[in-house]
């Protein structure tokens, strides 16, 4: 049956291929391609066609230090391992489990084949993932120069670490089912875990301090001399002993030429065959909870497509409402109150006021120690602010899809164009907003503590931060309208993203439109800085008050961004009553 089984995966990767390049037809699937092959191309394939070789690619520091990184390295991968490895004990409580879709459901479970069969398709159909993820890791870890070795050494690496690791799960879990059958539940299996890493941990320590000197002031004296105490920690035994198998699985990774390659190949590989004897050999039953877990796998599926990407939506308890809706009032306000509902107490304003409140005052509490915790606590605020402002509107494309399916009732409404549309997008630009208010104030605090001793601007970054939480709703809201207006124009485009799972063609249409909110981004901020000039130069000569100017630009740039989020909510608006559902979407 193997031969069959090789055929069954072959023939259905040269169909997903076939179909993936007949897409290509349309327009909005070859943009995609376009734009991710050309992404592919630049970032990694370049210096590859063009004769110059590897790239160089040295982290921050690395290139001053004199150490042995393949030798470092290797027990730090090994760590790794072994902390996954103890995972696939401890976590689970599922039972075992084969992930099969419901064709193969189908095809397979009611056909004359045995277990052992079954478990050979997995792992067959598992080395496909394994293949192209290994291939893509080997070109982002072909740029880190101090690993030595080559592009192939390093694919081959990561297959041995992925397949071993994929073995030792499925392995893992043959073996939670047979000490659940003989009477070991899940609470028993983790006590007994836990209990076993206890004394290993137990051991190691007391074996280290026996073999190894404790740390002295030359060993925190720089970089250089941590990291060579830390190669003497791995090094020394019992933690050398626990760590030796998962030195073997990591070892050809870092190998630094062939010839190194092939002797640490040997033992990886008596690893591996060692693996898949102690997976094939295990006769466990897993065929009632895979067909359960297939079932659920669809039924996620099928409501991803439908545009609720959190999964098929489960009966849940009456909720409250998080603010009491009175009988008049702005449109968008009732769309505000229905969408916190189906998001859930947790986004409630009374929960990001408690979780503000934890958050603020842990910030003060942490000021008091001399360590710069809040520094970096403010920088790493900044930082995630940034990345939620452009991953924000990336998600709320899911959520678009949704409105496609129901946007036959919802035009019913007797509500203009431009309300509707400001009321679907109510919601997500509050939560936004919410989220990185609090995380200004923690930017604050952080620079609040570096500007501490200069009393000259005291108040200088509350107001700096005023200012820009201005500017956070008015440039969320237009930061929003972007899949917004792609729903309303290309609702073909927008379904067929949803819909379009992994590949080229889906990465190519978000690098599009992540272009689309750079675009905006800089397009609404030019203006808003531009007009805020005057107000900055006029301040600043009659009162000599920079805090007072920083608050009164980010007042004046908020409201010009206001002005262009008024003028694209009635654009949309206007769209919006235009917009024939039978038309746009002949399905």
């Amino acid at each position: 049956m193997i031969g069959a089984l090789v055929y069954l995966q072959l023939t259905s990767l040269r169909n997903a291929l076939s179909q993936r390049l007949r897409r290509l037809r349309h327009p909005r699937y070859l943009a995609g391609a376009i734009v991710g092959a050309a992404y592919f191309y630049v970032f990694f394939f370049r210096h590859f066609f063009s004769g110059r070789g590897r790239p160089t690619l040295h982290l921050a520091g690395l290139p001053a230090l004199t150490v042995d990184w393949p030798s470092l390295l290797e027990p730090l991968g090994a760590s790794v391992l072994f902390v996954v490895a103890a995972l696939a004990w401890i976590l689970p409580k599922d039972r075992a489990a084969l992930q099969f879709t419901e064709a193969e459901v189908a095809f397979l479970f009611p056909a004359p084949v045995a277990r052992r069969t079954l478990v050979h398709f997995k792992l067959i159909k598992s080395q496909l993932a394994i293949l192209i993820t290994s291939l893509f890791l080997a070109l982002f870890s072909n740029r880190w120069s101090f690993l030595g070795g080559n592009a192939a050494i390093h694919a081959a690496g990561w297959w041995l670490i992925f397949s071993l690791i994929n073995l030792h799960l499925l392995g893992a879990s043959f073996a939670r089912e047979r000490l659940f059958d003989f009477g070991l539940d899940p609470a028993r299996r983790r006590l007994i875990a836990f209990g076993v890493l206890a004394l290993l941990g137990a051991a190691t320590w007391l074996g280290l301090r026996h073999t190894l000197a404790p740390p002295t002031d030359a060993d925190f004296a720089g970089p250089e001399a941590m990291l060579r105490y830390g190669q003497a920690v791995f090094a020394a035994p019992p933690l050398a002993w626990v760590l030796w198998p998962f030195r073997l699985a990591v070892r050809p990774f870092l190998a630094t030429d062939a010839s190194a390659f092939l002797w640490a190949l040997g033992p990886a590989l008596l690893l591996l065959v060692g693996h898949y004897l102690w997976v094939v050999r295990s006769d466990v039953a897993f065929e009632e909870a895979s067909l359960a877990l297939s079932q659920k796998r669809a039924e996620r599926v099928a409501a991803i497509r439908g545009g609720q990407w959190r999964g098929p939506a489960r009966p849940t308890k009456p909720r409250r409402e998080p603010f009491a809706l009175a009988p008049r009032g702005p449109a968008p306000v009732a769309f505000l109150w229905k969408g916190l509902i189906a998001a859930g107490p947790l986004y409630y304003p009374r929960s990001w006021l408690i979780a503000a409140g934890v958050c603020i005052a842990g910030t003060l509490w942490l000021r008091r120690d001399p360590r710069p915790f809040v520094p970096v606590i403010g920088a790493l605020s900044l930082g995630i602010g940034a990345y939620a402002l452009l991953l924000g509107p990336m998600l709320f494309r899911r959520g678009l899809n949704l409105m496609l399916t129901r946007l036959d009732v919802v035009k019913t409404y007797p509500l203009r164009g431009w309300q509707i549309v400001l009321g679907e997008m109510f919601t997500p630009i509050a939560l936004l907003t919410a989220f990185e208010w609090l995380l200004l104030a923690l930017a604050t605090f952080g620079v609040q503590t570096i500007f501490r001793k200069i009393a000259a601007i005291p108040y200088l970054p509350g107001a700096g931060a005023v200012g820009i939480g201005l500017l956070v709703p008015p440039l969320g809201g237009l930061m929003f309208a972007i899949p917004f207006a792609a729903t309303l124009y290309f609702p073909a485009w927008m379904g067929a993203g949803n819909k379009l799972g992994g590949g080229i063609e889906a990465m190519g249409q978000r690098l599009i439109f992540f272009a689309g909110y750079v675009l905006v981004l800089v397009t609404a901020l030019i203006p808003a800085a531009l007009v805020s000039i005057a107000p900055i130069a006029i301040l600043l000569k009659l009162t000599d008050s920079l805090p007072l100017a920083v608050l009164a630009a980010g007042a004046t740039a908020s409201a010009v961004l206001v002005g262009e989020f008024a003028l694209v909510i009635w654009w949309l608006g206007r769209r919006y009553e235009e917009f024939d559902l039978s038309v746009e979407l002949p399905r």
